[in-house]
């Protein structure tokens, strides 16, 4: 049973989810603990889920990576998938004519990912109301950023979609950055709104994702 936890992730979480409405949406990775909790999801629901039992948020079936509730559509296992998806997202916001947005996240070990830039071009061209958040936590899984990117200035890959680089470890900023990408979103001035949140040193390379049976970790 793999269980892909949210530590050092707590600050993203509450900050974001302070930042945007419960009418909006919200797509993430693999770590959506924490994201499941603040769409209001339970604890129980969440436990329950992590156990396997069907009074789970995704009735047993999930496990610590798929969690889904109103307007949250989850944890996805292939690395950077979930973006073109939340753009999708924001696509039926538009053409729905709501005045809502979707958030989404993903890792620093997904930021080189092509169907991220491709996704960034749409968004941009169709001017969807769309948040491009990248939780750098400098490893992906096991490879530090330096290693995997020629350029870990997050931020600047939108090119031309606006950037922020903001303290992933502080709440308020997280919230503030928020709030501001998210009107910039809903006046329709600019296409998109993208953020980079860094999160300051944690013990990151331990804990991504553990195998509980062997008690082994990536």
């Amino acid at each position: 049973i793999l269980y892909f936890d949210s530590h050092g992730c707590e600050t993203c979480a509450v900050g974001i989810e302070a930042g945007i409405n419960l009418s909006d949406h919200l797509i993430t990775a693999y770590r959506a603990h924490g994201y499941t909790l603040t769409r209001r999801g339970t604890v129980r629901e969440i436990m329950a889920e992590l156990t396997g039992r069907r009074g789970g948020i995704a009735k047993g079936k999930g496990g610590s990576m798929h969690m889904y509730t109103k307007h949250f559509y989850g944890g996805n296992g292939i690395v950077g998938a979930q973006v073109p998806l939340g753009a999708g997202v924001a696509l039926a916001c538009k053409y729905l004519g709501k005045n809502e947005l979707c958030v989404c996240l993903y890792g620093d070990g997904a930021a080189n990912q092509g169907q991220i830039f491709e996704t960034y071009n749409m968004a941009s061209l169709w001017k969807l109301p769309c948040i491009f958040i990248c939780e750098n936590n400098k490893y992906g899984m096991g490879t530090s950023v330096e290693r995997a990117a020629a350029s870990t200035d997050y931020y600047k890959r939108g090119d031309f979609i606006p950037g922020l680089r903001v303290d992933g470890m502080d709440v308020l900023c997280v919230r503030e950055a928020t709030k501001f990408a998210a009107e910039h979103c809903r006046s329709g001035k600019v296409s998109s709104g993208i953020i980079v949140t860094n999160d300051a040193p944690i013990d990151r390379y331990r804990s991504l994702s553990a195998d509980n049976r062997f008690g082994m970790f990536d």
